[in-house]
């Protein structure tokens, strides 16, 4: 995409290879995404249907196009990944939890990585056949998560000894690999003496449980480390520097989503009912319309700031609000015309149109302003690094 830019305005512009390349991704996934494919959280086997899509995503050069060539990508840019992100995201996301290695962790790792560690953990994810986890939130320590009291106790031969807990975190109980935020001065208080381990979840001393929720098909865990041991090499970035990768991270995580995309295309199926054609209904409709072509500037905002070779931080929160709050107005404005339908499970669902809007209902929309930080966090990143406010303590 080519942009032009002055101090108020930017103006996006598809160029005819995004539009081309779009067109790929779409026959691609009409090829090998399965019928009856609805959502991450519409069927039982879920996870295993994102698994194959993924390695075949990888196989046909779709999943890190964008990533250094040194890395095992094609040099695309962040345009073309953005392009493929809008598809993925509008086709219910079949990457599953590993659109969080494309997006975060392997940049985060090109970016605070050893070059061992570069070489160990990348092409795992560039072939698309490792599941991560993210190991941040605590019981004591979710939006709050300076908070954190997970500790790794650093040995003399500079190993660590992990004690604490994680929960709410997404495919813990199936991860291969970590991501753990950790506190390793002991002592230190909020943001102050982190460090991030990259762990083997399969380590002795680490014990996962699944959570149950209502969200659809189960994905969430949590993750007790009692005295494991962690490797000196485990360690990504500085010691007691790990506020700096973990942030770093979440500013990627939050930008690497076109969740807006997947609101868009419900929104598609329900301008097309019968019902929405009364007036104080098309109304609303152009008002979500007009919403959603906001949630995409704001994620455009971000590509725009990435292709600058600049770190987003509080743009990823202004574009992951914007999407939230898209999200959860289509879902309340298909709640207003499908009624109970809303709630039923996508293979009981009279049509694709009704799977696709309940999917969104009672599985996405309902946590949307809660996952990768709380709307209330999203604003204060903005009131302090947007807008220099300080914060009431």
């Amino acid at each position: 995409m080519t942009t032009v830019e002055d101090d108020v305005d930017r103006d996006y512009t598809f160029t005819p290879e995004e539009i081309e390349y779009r067109a790929a991704i779409r026959a691609f996934l009409a090829e090998h995404l399965p019928e009856s494919w609805v959502s991450l959280f519409s069927r039982p086997d879920a996870v295993e249907v994102s698994n194959k899509v993924t390695k075949e995503l990888a196989d046909a050069g779709y999943l890190i196009q964008h990533w250094p060539s040194e890395y095992g990508g094609k040099d695309g840019s962040i345009w073309m990944q953005a392009v493929a992100q809008e598809e993925l995201w509008a086709h219910g996301e079949p990457r599953g939890g590993q659109y969080m290695n494309v997006n975060w962790i392997g940049p985060a790792i090109m970016h605070f990585g050893t070059e061992e560690q570069k070489r160990r953990y990348l092409p795992p994810i560039m072939r698309g056949e490792v599941l991560w986890a993210q190991l941040f939130s605590e019981p004591d320590a979710g939006s709050d998560l300076a908070s954190l009291s997970t500790s790794a106790a650093v040995q003399p031969d500079g190993s660590f000894i992990v004690n604490g807990a994680k929960t709410w975190t997404s495919y813990g109980h199936l991860a291969e690999t970590g991501f753990l935020l950790c506190r390793t001065e002991p002592g230190s208080r909020r943001s102050k003496g982190l460090s991030v381990l990259i762990i083997d979840m399969n380590t002795p001393g680490i014990e996962r449980r699944e959570i149950k929720t209502s969200l659809g098909t189960n994905r969430i865990a949590e993750e007790f480390f009692t005295d494991v041991h962690v490797p000196a090499d485990a360690l990504l970035g500085e010691l007691n520097n790990g506020w700096a990768v973990a942030m770093t991270a979440l500013g990627f995580e939050r930008s690497g989503s076109a969740r807006y995309a997947r609101s868009t295309r419900v929104l598609g199926w329900l301008e097309r009912l019968p019902e929405s054609a009364a007036p104080e209904l098309r109304t609303e409709l152009a008002e979500l319309l007009a919403e959603g072509r906001a949630a995409e500037l704001a994620n455009y905002n971000v590509v725009s700031v990435k292709e600058e070779g600049r770190t987003p931080t509080w743009q990823s929160s202004e574009a992951r609000i914007f999407n939230s709050l898209y999200e959860q107005r289509v879902a309340d404005f298909g709640e207003t015309l499908l009624g109970p339908y809303v709630r039923v499970k996508a293979d009981s669902a009279p049509s694709r149109a009704v799977a696709e809007v309940a999917s969104l209902t009672t599985s996405q929309a309902s946590s949307a302003t809660v996952t990768a930080g709380t709307y209330e966090i999203q604003l204060g990143i903005i009131a302090q690094r947007r807008l220099g406010l300080e914060l009431a303590r």
